[in-house]
């Protein structure tokens, strides 16, 4: 992140969603995200889809966004990817005598980011890499379930896409487009060795 940036990203207070009318004015510039947050976002969370949070700047919200459990399914292809470290998530950091039990799974425990927005003119200032980074941290520190994967379904529709936004976060595909779905299901690994050799 640039330099100047650091200081307005730490200052950011990340908390609850609670009031709903908070979000009438929200406005990503993409239409179709901002029609959902306006209307059927709330069903999503009040049916337990997911919950839901703000992202504060001074008393402002410059995000909004969603966490939901899930489980990600790998095939043969994306376990040699991640094995090999040609996988751009990163190589599981896992110990050498569970390695066979990893990679022998049907699925992973994940934590999928439901649904993430910042504000529009608020773009453009890695407020929404600091909170995948946020996001990432707290589902690495929580103990109350098994987690080894962030998920999401990225936005690709010719309006707007997401994909090269998580890309740049670490994340990869796991399936291969498809011209008539408007998300593309993407990936990134809570435990790297990536991160162990940073330590």
């Amino acid at each position: 992140m640039d330099s100047e940036i650091t200081p307005l990203v730490g200052q950011i207070v990340i908390e609850p969603l609670e009031d709903f009318h908070c979000l009438k004015t929200f406005c990503s510039g993409v239409e179709s995200m901002d029609i959902f947050i306006r209307s059927d976002f709330r069903l999503s969370i009040e049916n337990h889809y997911c919950t839901a949070y703000v992202a504060k700047f001074q008393d402002e919200i410059v995000a909004v966004f969603a966490l939901s459990f899930d489980s990600l399914d790998l095939d043969s292809d994306d376990k040699d990817e991640l094995a090999s470290g040609f996988a751009s998530t990163g190589t599981p950091n896992i110990d050498w005598n569970y390695k066979d039990t990893f990679y022998s799974k049907p699925r992973y425990p994940a934590l999928d980011i439901a649904y993430l927005a910042v504000q529009e003119k608020w773009r453009g200032k890695h407020i929404g890499q600091y909170l995948i980074s946020q996001i990432a941290e707290k589902a690495r520190s929580q103990t109350f379930a098994g987690c080894q994967f962030l998920t999401v379904e990225a936005l690709a529709t010719s309006e707007y896409s997401a994909v090269g936004f998580y890309s740049r976060c670490g994340f990869t595909a796991n399936e291969v487009r498809k011209p008539y779905k408007d998300t593309l299901r993407m990936f990134r690994t809570l435990y790297t060795n990536e991160d162990e050799e940073l330590d």
